[in-house]
């Protein structure tokens, strides 16, 4: 039987607001213990919106790719709430 390293310390979770707009971003664990980026975004009145599922190589790929959507994010106005 193979046990599964999960890393809780490492997972991080991100949200961002712009007028009635989010997105939210986290970097988790899945049951297989394989990184993935998980996204989520819309408007709080339409209710339209989407989400997203990335799986990454390892914790360094995932967290590249979080740091993109932190500059991606920041450079079309969103404001980091947490």
């Amino acid at each position: 039987m193979t046990q599964l390293n999960y890393d809780l310390t490492q997972w991080q979770e991100l949200f961002w607001q712009r007028g009635d707009r989010f997105y939210w971003c986290a970097l988790r664990q899945n049951l297989f213990g394989e990184w993935v980026l998980l996204r989520r975004w819309g408007g709080r009145r339409t209710g339209k919106g989407g989400q997203c599922e990335t799986c990454c190589a390892d914790f360094e790929e995932g967290n590249r790719l979080m740091q993109d959507v932190l500059k991606r994010r920041c450079s079309r106005g969103y404001v980091l709430i947490s």
